[in-house]
């Protein structure tokens, strides 16, 4: 192709609409690789369980196929730039994405994970389900930049501009999936649907290809070697593109620290949700979406020529800037803690006004790097998709060594506030590395300003006081874990993970259990002595280990196996929270399904506990049909499991969701709900429907007897207290008791109320049945969905439950 020659000095005018059409190809492919990599975890958690390893080898092989389909993208751009070359990656991306689909397949028939240990295994199928998508989608973006940018005086506006949509692609691909998509359709039906876009983009491009064939020759875009008259040298370059690769490295780097500390803060606030989750990354990459646009612009503003300004400088101001804008996050971040700003404000706004006062403009600045850095980096049009293609490999590279490093090492060592220090420390050393900071006094006084507040935040972090009744606070790879004490007779400990205070425990007293359900759960495992003189018990979700602890040292001959996926929670535990080392108890930290599935021997088990709740919700891939089928193997003949969830009977949705599914592995009859906590003083039968609490399903190939579980339970009671009848339903007649010296007292709903603590002291039962009739109003109005690994919307179903504990 070829056009006419412009006129000397000037610039070939910006081709937009064929920008528009590249920007929107790329816009909705970014889109499609967003969707696939949102439901790889949920793909693979079957094979690998859920797991810090298994998100961060999702990620991480994601981003480095990112990073490989850049740098091979970069230089087939310069080789073949044609919307012919688009239209094919893009029909390979599809059937990269029907890969995504066969592969669990091909495992769940096969067997052939199974073969590797779970260590390897989690890498090497990560990358054989990921690698592919994330590769050959990369390598659009490159194609794109080239097929946009008729010259360098164009890079930095081209490259912002792709890099934006791309961006916003990731955004409205990460809202649309989350909030809309994962409630609606399975898990295959997503990948499909995003097989499906990639292939009418193909369709898209090879019309984008005809239609530029067909302009007339004075209309046709040109090869690079035939804009005469245009600048096509880069005055301002860097002397070495090592350089450029490093600064963009540095800054991804420090975005990706940014956002994962971003999910741990906001943890600690408002808890862990689909709001939460989506919130960061939503606000994260509108932030990155502006920075990057705006900074196109500024790329090519200040390389202007006839403007006196140095580009090296403008991008040096940039990183200071950035730098200076995570201090300042840490600052907003202490003074929102400790005052109730937000604290009016709905579930889904509070989130969002956290997200956006902490980290949109440190994303927004670093979003500024990119553009400004390509700028810098294309000596010529001819050579602009592989340099482009190489900076963006190198920054998905930073990316990629920020998820590891942030994850795995950093926030467990240094803790949220040091680590976000490190990351504006390591922004400003980088502006020293693309400008002369000593010799511009302006960028030199903001440099000394930010530094001094990176130095003196690294000091008031080591002098700072603890907070009030601060035992321990620990940094792991899944929680801030906080050991907190409360003054009184006796002193009591609290283990708070994250929001989430999971246990309550006194030193010296073991028989306390301050949460009613584990009563519950020590009821059924004296039942289960009733059949087996040592009964098994396996517990999934150690927290403070109270309810282990408890049965460890009331019945010595039960035999526990805990399983917790954080290692630090159970030192912690040993070193703050009492808890000794027991010769029948087992404590094994790995994902509780691969536990169950691959590690327990058939028919192990009388009782089964699950209680792993991450704050409201408990970990999806333990809330499926195929994880309660394997449950169901691990039981012994007639053993009972019990799924703790956390919900509202009167406008939650997780309950019957979880009943649901759990009769479609166990008779239906069987599976009951179960509370301990009845109406509060003065507290109606409805209101106690509509308030949270604390749920105990049970399901087994027995039925249940509560009469039978009753009678144990009164066996054990002093002489002086029999039990005469037990009804057992909420809300109904629920038992006589005789108490010393007088006749039967009834323990009605009337008299729930005010006789209920004396109640539970002296007869020391809490499993309380929620009738089936009083169930059957909401079931009707909205009956539960079935739970499978390809269908499970956990914190959709959990969101109306979010929204009410946030509400002012």
């Amino acid at each position: 192709m070829s056009i006419a020659p412009a006129p000397a000095g000037t610039l070939t005018p910006l081709p937009v609409g064929r920008l528009v059409g590249v920007g929107a190809v790329i816009f909705f492919a970014n889109a499609a690789l967003l969707v696939l990599q949102l439901v790889a975890g949920r793909l693979l958690s079957p094979y690998i369980g859920s797991s810090l390893e298994t998100w961060t080898a999702v990620i991480g092989v994601f981003l480095a196929g990112i990073a490989l389909g850049n740098a091979f993208g970069g230089k087939l751009a310069d080789r073949y730039p044609t919307p012919k070359t688009l239209a094919v990656l893009l029909a390979v991306g599809g059937l990269t994405a029907l890969w995504m689909m066969l592969f669990p397949q091909l495992l769940g028939a096969t067997g052939l994970h199974k073969s590797l240990p779970l260590g390897p295994r989690i890498l090497i199928l990560a990358a054989a389900l990921c690698l592919p998508a994330g590769f050959v989608l990369s390598l659009l973006t490159p194609l794109a930049i080239k097929l946009g940018l008729p010259d360098v005086g164009h890079t930095g506006r081209v490259a912002g501009v792709i890099f934006a949509l791309s961006t916003l692609g990731c955004l409205i691909g990460n809202y649309v999936t989350g909030f809309y998509l994962i409630p609606v359709l399975t898990i295959n039906a997503l990948v499909l649907a995003a097989a499906g876009g990639l292939f009418a983009l193909a369709g898209v491009a090879l019309a984008m290809g005809r239609a530029a064939s067909a302009a007339p020759e004075g209309e046709k875009g040109e090869s690079d070697s035939s804009v005469a008259g245009a600048p096509r040298i880069n005055p301002h370059a860097f002397p070495s593109i090592a350089r450029a690769y490093l600064v963009v490295f540095l800054a991804s780097f420090c975005g990706m620290t940014l956002e994962l500390t971003a999910t741990r803060m906001l943890a600690q606030q408002l808890g862990v949700s689909l709001f939460t989750w989506t919130g960061v990354i939503g606000v994260m990459l509108a932030g990155t979406a502006l920075g990057n646009f705006v900074g196109g612009q500024l790329a090519d503003g200040v390389n202007k020529p006839g403007r006196g300004l140095n580009p090296r400088l403008a991008l040096g101001w940039t990183l200071c800037g950035a730098a200076g804008s995570v201090v300042l996050a840490l600052l907003v971040y202490a003074v929102l803690s400790r005052t109730e700003t937000y604290a009016n404000l709905d579930a889904i706004t509070q989130v969002l006004a956290w997200t956006f006062s902490l980290f949109f403009l440190p994303m927004f600045l670093l979003g500024l790097v990119s553009p400004q850095v390509i700028r810098l980096a294309v000596p010529d049009v001819a050579h602009a998709g592989r340099v482009a293609g190489r900076v963006y490999a190198w920054s998905t590279a930073g990316a990629i060594v920020g998820t590891f490093a942030t994850g795995y090492v950093l926030l467990s060592t240094l803790g949220m506030r040091n680590t976000l220090l490190l990351a504006g420390l390591i922004l400003i050393a980088t502006s020293m590395i693309v400008a002369r900071v000593w010799e511009n006094n302006s960028l030199l006084y903001l440099f000394s300003i930010v530094l001094g507040g990176v130095v003196g935040g690294f000091i008031l972090g080591i002098r700072s006081a603890n907070e009030e009744g601060l035992v321990a606070r620990v940094e792991s790879n899944y929680y801030t874990i906080k050991v907190t004490e409360v003054e009184g007779d006796e002193p009591i400990r609290k283990l708070t993970l994250d929001h989430l205070i999971h246990s309550s425990v006194k030193l010296l007293d073991p028989s306390y259990l301050y949460y009613e359900h584990e009563h519950i759960q020590m009821e059924f495992l004296r039942l289960a002595r009733t059949d087996a003189p040592e009964p098994k018990a396996l517990v999934i979700g150690g927290g403070g280990y109270t309810f282990p602890r408890y049965a460890q040292e009331l019945m010595p001959e039960s035999k526990i196996d805990v399983v917790e996926i954080d290692p630090k929670v159970t030192q912690v535990a040993r070193e703050h929270l009492g808890l000794h080392d027991y010769p029948n108890m087992r404590a094994i930290h790995m994902d509780g399904r691969q536990f169950v599935a691959e590690q327990v021997p058939v028919g192990t088990y009388d009782l089964v506990i699950q209680d792993a709740v991450n704050d409201l919700s408990v970990p999806a891939h333990l809330m499926t049909k195929e994880y309660n089928d394997a449950v169901k193997v691990a039981l012994k003949k007639d053993g009972v499991y019990l799924l703790t969830i956390i919900d509202s009977v009167g406008y939650g949705k997780l309950w019957k969701a979880a009943m649901a599914t759990l009769r479609q592995s166990f008779p239906p009859e069987n599976v009951v709900l179960l509370t301990a906590e009845g109406p509060a003083p003065g507290e109606s039968i409805d209101a106690w429907d509509k308030n949270r609490r604390v749920l105990v399903i049970y399901a087994s190939d027995k039925p249940f007897n509560f009469t039978d579980l009753s009678n144990v339970v009164a066996a054990q009671l002093p002489s002086d207290v029999r039990l005469r009848k037990i009804g057992g339903a909420l809300g109904f007649d629920m038992g006589f008791v005789e108490l010393p010296g007088g006749g039967p007292v009834p323990y009605t709903a009337r008299s729930m109320v005010a006789e209920r603590a004396e109640y539970l002291r002296r007869l020391r039962i809490f499993t309380t049945v929620v009738p089936a009739d009083r169930l059957k109003p909401y079931t009707d109005r909205e009956a539960g969905v079935v739970l499978t690994d390809q269908f499970c919307p956990i914190d959709n179903l959990m969101a109306e439950v979010f929204r009410q504990r946030n509400k002012p």
